[in-house]
């Protein structure tokens, strides 16, 4: 039996063409995300695909962090002709990590015509394009893209379960992209006690819902549990001895820093970094504290992990207002993006030049955010069966907790963003003059 692909729509050519024209124009900005992150991910994969070749020995394998993006690109470097530079491996990358992205549009486009309406997914995919922040991060070998695409490939294997909950592709998709996400951002792993305990309220207080999803919701959470634990246990067996990163040192190292993310200076949104905050009194205790403990784990019995979760878990009893203070600053700053690249006083895109200039163009690409933010407390309050979205919530809430009690980046809630755009898009659609808005350009696309 032949698979036939599914036909493209003139929706779906308007996605790819505006697509690709969004990947030209951010590929020419003055700023660009770091070609190769922090070369781990970059390193890894380079490594894993040169030892399938069977170039280099098993000796230099190894996955020091998230399994999922080195995953995700040793297939595609596997392809990269023997005794290439870095940059021809960039390049194999990008040209990859376009298509995924341009699928993932295609598939986003579809859910939430499942979910809420055609209208409310070509609105969805508008928010998306009007801050097309997934295509700056394809231009590097980073872990948002592979988060951006599973976190798609999970939500559109449940909107197949939301149809037909019968429907074994639909659950086999939520399955693996759920796993995958895990393993590009374990921060993610909350949504599945958050996912069991929406079941569980479901079991007392909505029984259609739980005789139509529950049993099949915590089998699944079950499975992706096991399966992410399974892939993570075997990519610390890879690593062995080979590397002194331990990605539980690196959770306390973490947690560490949040410790002091937003203490005493609530209102400094600089990115966490020496040469952007040498004068800032956060970061300055940040190091003097690693200091002191690391000087505890030279001079005692205890490892790194137990001298910092023991300074953790005092602190946060100590300073509980702080604590609290420090959360809800860091799920604010989780949706505000800041340009750090580059100086404001180099900043030029076309007429926007300077310190005005910079200004301007953050206040232009967060009053996107702000208005993605004001769509889904809409939809929040609007929406009178909030448990049928129960996986998009999750997750979001999952990232938010997590985050808020360790350390924030607005690119660990970039899975998320898939999430925000659907739900923000159906809140705003409820507006009037959106709806008619939405409904006068679709009826010529949908046409």
């Amino acid at each position: 039996m032949k698979i036939k692909p599914p036909k493209l729509s003139k929706v779906d050519y308007i996605i790819i063409g505006i697509s690709l024209l969004m990947m030209l124009v951010v590929l020419n900005l003055p700023f660009k995300a770091k070609p190769f992150g922090d070369i781990t991910f970059h390193q890894e994969a380079k490594n894993l695909s040169l030892y399938i070749k069977g170039e280099i020995s098993y000796e230099k394998v190894a996955i020091t962090k998230a399994p999922g993006p080195v995953i995700f690109y040793t297939p595609i470097y596997s392809l990269v002709p023997k005794n290439s530079v870095d940059n021809d491996y960039w390049k194999y990358a990008v040209i990859f990590t376009s298509v995924i992205l341009i699928v993932c549009m295609l598939l986003i486009y579809r859910i939430g015509s499942v979910f809420f309406s055609k209208e409310i997914g070509l609105l969805s995919i508008l928010l998306l394009f009007l801050f097309p922040i997934h295509f700056y991060y394809s231009l590097g070998i980073l872990a948002e893209v592979p988060a951006f695409f599973s976190m798609t490939l999970a939500l559109y294997g449940w909107s197949k379960i939301h149809i037909n909950q019968n429907d074994k592709k639909g659950m086999i998709l939520f399955v693996l992209g759920s796993v995958f996400l895990i393993l590009n951002r374990p921060n993610t792993i909350l949504f599945l006690p958050i996912g069991a305990a929406v079941v569980f309220y479901s079991f007392f207080k909505n029984k259609l819902f739980y005789k139509k999803y529950g049993i099949k919701i915590l089998g699944s959470l079950f499975v992706i549990g096991i399966l992410s634990f399974s892939t993570l246990q075997v990519s610390k067996y890879v690593s062995g001895s080979k590397s002194v990163k331990k990605q539980e040192r690196l959770f306390y190292y973490v947690a560490h820093q949040g410790r002091f993310q937003f203490r005493e200076e609530p209102m400094d949104l600089r990115y966490w970094e020496s040469d952007i905050r040498p004068d800032s009194k956060d970061y300055q205790n940040w190091k003097k504290s690693a200091k002191e403990l690391n000087t505890v784990v030279l001079n005692s019995t205890k490892t790194y992990s137990e001298v910092y979760k023991e300074f953790l878990l005092e602190d946060f009893f100590e300073h509980p207002f702080l604590f609290t203070r420090q959360f809800f600053i860091k799920c604010f700053y989780g949706h505000i993006y800041i340009v750090n690249s580059v100086q404001p006083e180099n900043f030029q895109l076309l007429f926007l030049k300077g310190n005005i200039g910079y200004l301007i163009f953050i206040f232009l690409i967060n009053s996107v955010n702000i208005i993605i933010l004001i769509g889904l407390f809409i939809f929040i309050l609007k929406e009178k069966n909030l448990i049928n979205f129960w996986f998009f919530l999750a997750v979001i809430l999952g990232l938010l907790i997590f985050h808020g009690i360790t350390y924030m980046e607005p690119r660990y809630l970039f899975p998320a963003r898939v999430l925000l755009c659907l739900l923000s898009a159906s809140g705003l659609y409820r507006l009037t003059f959106i709806k008619k808005i939405i409904n006068k350009g679709s009826n010529k696309l949908l046409s």
